[in-house]
């Protein structure tokens, strides 16, 4: 009997088992390199029951089977950023461009951009990761983020 190869589909003389995104394929040798070997003894990890029994509702856990609860530190560092990307930052980016009388494209090609992704970011459809801000900001000449957090010294004065 005659067998073709699950992949590739040309007839193949001693087919090999391999495993490919957890299914189990009939190849040829060329395609057994697109995965890993296939043993039929031993059992995978999806087909064996849990041997683990399941918890009474009325039986407490054991202190040794608790998860450990975690704890707050000090000294931790804070996830938010000081600084945010200015809502109007599309609005900014054109009036730095028309006012230095360049444009769209000169913009994209000085900063080694596609322009259609330069024009999204001016019309505000995308908005552009940190270090294209960084590009544009030095290349124009503006200021694309500003502070989340106010300064309260200025208010004594």
């Amino acid at each position: 009997m005659v067998s073709f190869c699950e992949l590739c589909g040309n007839s193949i003389q001693t087919p090999k088992n391999v495993i490919i995104d957890g299914s189990i394929f009939n190849v040829c040798l060329s395609c057994s390199k697109r995965g890993k070997p296939y043993e039929p003894n031993q059992p995978s990890k999806k087909t064996q029951p849990s041997k683990k029994p399941l918890p009474s509702k009325n039986l407490s856990i054991p202190v040794s089977q608790k998860k450990p609860i975690k704890v707050y530190h000090p000294k931790a560092i804070p996830i938010t950023d000081e600084k945010i990307l200015r809502p109007d930052f599309g609005k900014i980016i054109r009036e730095a461009r028309m006012k230095k009388g360049i444009t769209q494209e000169n913009v994209a090609n000085q900063l080694s951009e596609k322009i259609t992704l330069y024009k999204k970011i001016e019309t505000g459809g995308i908005k552009p990761n940190d270090i294209l801000s960084k590009k544009l900001e030095r290349y124009l000449g503006i200021q694309l983020y500003e502070n989340l957090v106010e300064d309260n010294e200025n208010e004594d004065d």
